[in-house]
Parts: structure tokens; C-alpha cells; sequence
């Protein structure tokens, strides 16, 4: 599928409440995680990338500085993750023609590479013409969750999400239809302060 386009929606609104201070803003190698994991979608070919902000967006607003990304804001980003899927669906099917696919990603993954995405939107180029497989997910923790690549026949699902009800209660409905990419390396999540001390090492 040489027109396969697949947009980006980065999911960057919440607070980290439980970590203490925003994820979005821990740096590897000098790099803060919102930054990286924007300029990961964009390096494994993502057009256009949207990120969707909401708690101190102005401050997020500057780490992306230098990337052709598009912000949205999310002014009820305190309802959930849910809330912020919408808000970058919305802006994702503003303009026409709307891409056949969009990866849904998070900015607390610091082991993320482009080339696991690269391989998640191989893998949805090469979904049969029967459209039996509608969500590539990557495999991780014995379950299937994000980064997650979900085909344009979702998309009115995705724009439905409400509340703290994201990507993952999607790929749950649609289980039949998902195919999983194993991804050892997304066991490593950043939600409490002992998480940044396995970073760091």
C-alpha cells in the first residue's frame, strides 16, 4: 500500500500525580520524554502528529520547540485519558483526506524506539483486504495495549471515547481483531518515583 498514511495522536495531558512531577518532563539523555516520544512518531513516519496537551500545556508547549508537530489542547484533561483521545481525534479529522490509520502513543514509555513503531505500521500496511485486522498492538505485561495502530474504520470509536476510557478498552472490544507485536521492553512504565531509578540505570 505505496498512499498508506498513518497519523500520530501522542497522548501528554495528564498531571502524574502519582510520580510527582510530569512525566512528560523526565529527560533521558538530555531529551525530555514528550519531546522523544513525538519525535519517535514522526521518525517512523507518522504524518501529521498531533500531541494533545492539557496540564500546564504552555510549559509542554515549549519542549516540542523544533518539531513539526501539531498541539491540541485538551480543556478537560482532568476527566481522563478518554477525554484526550477525543480532543486529538477531533483535530485529526478536521482536515481532508483523513490518513487510513492513526498510532495512539503515550509519552511514559522511555524504552519506545521507531523502529517498534516502524514495525507496528508494517504490519497494519499488510492487513488483508477482508479488513479482519483492525487494531496492530504491541504485546507486553500479558496484555495488549499502546503504542497501537488502529485502522480508519475506527476511527468514529476512537472519537466516542469518553472519561478515563481510552485505547486499551478499544483493543479489549475488538480482541478478534488485534494483532499483537511483543514488546518486552513496554513492561517499563514511568508512574511512581522508584520507576526513574530504573530509567536511570
Amino acid at each position: 500500500m505505496p498512499d498508506f498514511r498513518c497519523a500520530a495522536v501522542v497522548l501528554a495531558a495528564g498531571a502524574s500525580t502519582r510520580l510527582g512531577h510530569p512525566k512528560q518532563l523526565v529527560r533521558i539523555d538530555g531529551e525530555s520524554l514528550l519531546h522523544r516520544t513525538a519525535r519517535l512518531a514522526l521518525e517512523a513516519g507518522c504524518s501529521p502528529v498531533y500531541v494533545v496537551l492539557g496540564f500546564e500545556a504552555e510549559r509542554m508547549t515549549s519542549e516540542l520547540a523544533g518539531l513539526p508537530v501539531e498541539t491540541v489542547f485538551n480543556s478537560a484533561w482532568q476527566e481522563g485519558m478518554g477525554s484526550s483521545l477525543r480532543a486529538g481525534m477531533q483535530a485529526l479529522l478536521r482536515p481532508e483526506p483523513h490518513p487510513q490509520a492513526v498510532l495512539l502513543l503515550v509519552c511514559d514509555q522511555p524504552r519506545l524506539t521507531a523502529q517498534h513503531l516502524r514495525t507496528l505500521l508494517k504490519l497494519q500496511t499488510a492487513v488483508p483486504a477482508d479488513g479482519k485486522i483492525a487494531i496492530t498492538a504491541s504485546f507486553y505485561a500479558q496484555r495488549q495495549g499502546v503504542p497501537a495502530v488502529f485502522s480508519g474504520s475506527l476511527f468514529s470509536e476512537l472519537l466516542a471515547a469518553s472519561g478515563d476510557r481510552g485505547a486499551r478498552d478499544l483493543i479489549r472490544a475488538h480482541a478478534a481483531e488485534v494483532e499483537g507485536i511483543p514488546w518486552p521492553a513496554g513492561e517499563l512504565d514511568l508512574d511512581r518515583p522508584e520507576d526513574l531509578t530504573t530509567i536511570e540505570r
